[in-house]
């Protein structure tokens, strides 16, 4: 078995803490103006909160998560543009894509900001550990991508179909969540399974 799966799992509690703030949100925000500042603000509270240590150690899914809804506060609650109320939800999702995918893309994967802690440094540079993490966050830019894509419906036709890509938004954070809980320990099923084969417990044999 690989060494990093064999000491430690992701560190899951971290990255799901990270998406509490999103679901304050979603749950606390109406159509009218005061709903909406009212969640901005809880979300704040409670990104603060739950990813203070996150904050204090620069971790991106955090400070993303900050910076959006503080700029989406001061829109609305201070510069008072509510024009944009109603496509707030693309804009964050499209906000936490583009975050996503741009840590990829500087090959800082977030969740390997989470997995480095649990791991020696020797190991951080290992091609299957970078993989996987490269696939949590992928995974996760893509849910971001299609919870924008249905923000975007209710848009794009003359009937109400909010009364079902709402609840489909949250189906899908609830998937992802799922997905980062399994699949560590599918890896280390897996990599176990093939050290067995093999006769070797060297990572990426």
């Amino acid at each position: 078995m690989p060494e990093f799966f064999r000491r430690t799992k992701m560190k899951k509690t971290g990255i799901l803490l990270g998406f509490v703030p999103l679901i304050v949100f979603g749950v606390l925000a109406g159509s009218s103006v005061e709903s909406v500042v009212i969640a901005l603000v809880a979300t704040l509270i409670v990104a603060v909160i739950t990813g203070f240590s996150d904050l204090r150690k620069g971790r991106i899914l955090s400070w993303a998560t900050i910076i959006l809804f503080s700029s989406l506060l001061l829109v609305v609650g201070v510069l008072g543009l509510t024009w944009i109320i109603p496509v707030m939800g693309m804009l964050i999702y499209a906000a936490l894509a583009a975050v996503t995918f741009g840590s990829i893309l500087a090959k800082i994967p977030f969740t390997l900001e989470y997995a480095r802690e649990m791991v020696d440094r020797k190991l951080w540079e290992n091609p299957v550990f970078i993989r996987v993490n490269v696939l949590m966050t992928g995974v996760w830019g893509a849910i971001f991508v299609i919870n924008f894509i249905l923000s975007y419906l209710p848009f794009a036709f003359p009937y109400d179909v909010g009364w079902i890509t709402s609840p489909l938004t949250y189906l899908v954070l609830i998937a992802g969540i799922i997905f980062t809980i399994w699949y560590p320990g599918y890896m280390q099923k897996k990599h176990s399974s093939a050290s067995g084969q093999h006769g070797t417990g060297e990572i990426g044999s």
